[in-house]
């Protein structure tokens, strides 16, 4: 075999050599393509990251919004050492517990929780700001002309129909009365029949909300509008309404009272004693179980309970506040035999505290009623009015004339009838008292042991200005409306008209009178 003649040394070392160059001008030019690239096609997008890997986005929050009372003066604002950011606000209430169930709290994320803090967080909050800095080698901030800044926007201040002065007052007596008779609780609400505004709205036991993880949920729940009650007697104002309406009674028409009056199903209707043939009038002053029942056969059950609905009842009010319920008012339909005669009476039907002022407001407002607002207005952070909250008319409930009739005999109910003890001396007091049993939802029935004690009323009675309702939840003894919850009502009108010096009230060191 031939062998095959070998390649020169130095040709070999030549190939080599361009091929090595060969790689080496790849490789280069490979290198100057990715500069050219990255000096020329990608040097915007570069210097972009470089600037914001430098960059930090730092948050301007915004201050929250004070709630105000009625006269523009703060119930909650928020202060802060610093707009960095890097420092946390703190939600003073500069009046402590006043209101504190209204107003509601702010929990620790900053967030509004129960009330008008809650009611109105978006407005409250505001807007959170940023401004983008730039970050040195050693991690210092700086600003740098040019970066984007967003402005933070306040949040806008929420003013209430709250009265301060009427609010205090309300909360002594409220907690008053259950240190003094050994109440579980007790809830007060004032309106003006004229707007529908909350002048003062509460429940005792309250809380601090600048502390509210130290009280119970139940402190801190708004009862004016979350708890339900019995109404009882305050109850029957809607069947004197309603027979006076329809033209089916007079106030001087007559029906029969018994001390005992047997109701479908074995049911027991009971009154004091045996008050004998009786007017609408006497009926509703000397507050006639029996009585009040005749009444209502002459309505038959629709008819109450459409008069029922009209005032109110069965449906939420409309406030501007969370966790409302709206009450129970069953459908005629639903109705046992007995119900028509206790329902009459309040019995078979809750309501909320609030659901009841607002009806008792309709008597005081000439039959109309309206929805009760505790938010009078928004203003801006620098104090520029957003939004307003109008009077809201729901429905005539029943004629001027028929509110008329009625007002009088509410006022007899205080001058001479079970509600003597909400009398005020030199001002004309009209109000109906109530005491229901307690309905115990364990056994699934009525407690006679424990009551729940209940006045609503209006002052003055000619020329109403202020309604109130007043609930005392299972006080010790007989728990009577009228031994109770009266002189509460009698004690809180009379310490707002003494502190506002009204010129309603006859003398200004009115005597305490005897409360049994």
């Amino acid at each position: 075999m031939r062998r095959k003649k070998a390649q020169p040394k130095g040709d070999r070392f030549l190939g080599r050599s361009l091929f090595m160059l060969g790689v080496a001008l790849v490789l280069g030019g490979l290198v100057v393509a990715r500069l050219v690239q990255v000096q020329v096609f990608e040097a915007e997008p570069l210097r972009n990251q470089a600037r914001t890997q430098q960059q930090r986005k730092m948050a301007l929050p915004a201050a929250r919004g004070s709630i105000l009372d009625r006269d523009g003066e703060p119930l909650a604002i928020t202060l802060r050492a610093s707009r960095r950011g890097d420092l946390p606000e703190e939600r003073i209430y500069p009046r402590g517990e006043l209101a504190s169930q209204v107003l509601g709290f702010v929990a620790r994320d900053g967030l509004g929780r129960e009330g008008v803090e809650l009611a109105f967080e978006p407005e409250l909050r505001g807007r959170d700001g940023f401004r983008i800095v730039s970050a040195n080698a050693r991690g210092h901030l700086a600003t740098m002309p040019g970066n984007d800044l967003r402005s933070p926007r306040d949040g806008s201040h929420i003013v209430l129909t709250i009265d301060p002065t009427m609010q205090a007052v309300l909360e002594r007596e409220l907690e008053r009365v259950v240190r003094s008779t050994g109440a579980l609780a007790s809830t007060g609400v004032l309106l003006d029949p004229r707007t529908g505004d909350v002048l003062a709205m509460g429940s005792f036991p309250d809380y601090d909300p600048a502390k509210p993880g130290s009280a119970p949920a139940d402190h801190r729940r708004l009862r004016a509008l979350a708890d339900l009650l019995e109404p009882g007697s305050t109850f029957k104002v809607v069947t004197a309404a309603a027979c006076l309406e329809e033209g089916l009674a007079s106030p001087g028409t007559r029906v029969d009272s018994y001390e005992r009056l047997e109701l479908a199903g074995g049911t027991t209707l009971r009154d004091r004693k045996d008050f004998g043939r009786v007017s609408l009038e006497e009926t509703i002053v000397q507050s006639i179980n029996t009585a009040t029942a005749q009444f209502a056969r002459k309505l038959g059950p629709d008819t109450l309970y459409d008069y029922a609905r009209a005032f109110g009842f069965g449906c939420i009010t409309g406030i501007e506040l969370p966790g409302e319920v709206s009450g129970i008012l069953r459908r005629p339909a639903n109705w046992s035999g007995r119900s028509l005669e206790t329902v009459s009476i309040g019995q078979e039907v809750a309501v909320t505290p609030l659901q009841l002022a607002c009806a008792y407001a309709a008597v005081a407002n000439e039959g109309v009623l309206l929805t009760p607002r505790v938010v009078r207005e928004v203003r801006s952070a620098a104090g520029r009015r957003e939004r307003t909250f109008p009077v809201r008319r729901v429905r005539r409930v029943m004629s001027p004339e028929t509110a008329h009739e009625l007002t009088r005999i509410l006022t007899q109910v205080v001058e001479r009838g079970t509600g003597d003890q909400a009398g005020i001396p030199g001002v004309s007091v009209a109000g109906k008292t109530g005491t229901a049993q307690w309905f115990d939802a364990e056994t699934g029935a009525y407690d006679r042991s424990r009551h729940v004690s209940v006045f609503a009323g209006f002052v003055p009675a000619d020329d109403p200005q202020i309604v109130g309702a007043v609930v005392v939840d299972r006080p010790a003894g007989a728990g009577d409306g009228g031994l109770v919850a009266a002189p509460c009502f009698r004690r809180i009108v009379e310490g707002t008209l003494l502190a506002q010096r009204a010129p309603m009230i006859a003398r200004a060191d009115s005597p305490e009178r005897e409360e049994g």
